[in-house]
Parts: structure tokens; sequence; C-alpha cells
């Protein structure tokens, strides 16, 4: 289902998960659909991940590797996790003299 129109999204927790309704109502009626995310044992973020990208790539604004901005999910290490290799320092911005 394509964005536009009056849009409504609801998030209700369930017993293994979270369930997302989206309704939709336009000139041609109301559609509605409902997205699931279920916790799973030892796997929870990235299905959780999985739940995120489903969302934005359905009902986000469409993007394009050449946009100028992009919503972008990705499972990481914390930063203070001993495993975690540093992230690359950003370039600071040039000041004028």
């Amino acid at each position: 289902m394509a964005p536009g129109g009056d849009m409504r999204f609801e998030l209700r927790h369930v017993a293994n998960g979270v369930v997302l309704r989206f309704e939709q109502h336009d000139g041609d009626g109301t559609g509605v659909e409902e997205v699931v995310y279920q916790e799973l044992d030892g796997g929870e973020i990235e299905a959780f991940a999985e739940f995120l990208w489903l969302v934005a790539e359905h009902y986000g604004p469409s993007t394009s590797r050449y946009s100028p901005k992009r919503i972008r999910i990705s499972v990481e290490p914390g930063d203070k996790y001993e495993g975690a290799t540093p992230a690359p320092a950003k370039p600071r911005p040039r000041q004028r003299s």
C-alpha cells in the first residue's frame, strides 16, 4: 500500500512481539494492513531491525542511493562493547581564516 491520503499507525504489544496496524483513508476507501515483529531467542536485535526496515520500506518516504538524505537501519555493537572496532573519525569542518 503506497503512502498517501490520511494515514494512521498503531503499535500494539502482544505476548511474543509487536503488531503494527496501518490504516490508510483515501478516496478509494480504507485500507488496513498489519505487520508483525516476533521476538526470537538470541536473534531479537536482528528481528527488530528487520521489522523497522520493513516499516521504512513500505510506509516511509521513498529514497534511493542518490537521495541527499536516507534512513539507514543497521545492527552494530555498542561503542563500549569490548569487541567493537572504533568508528572512523569524522573530518572536522574547515574554519575560515
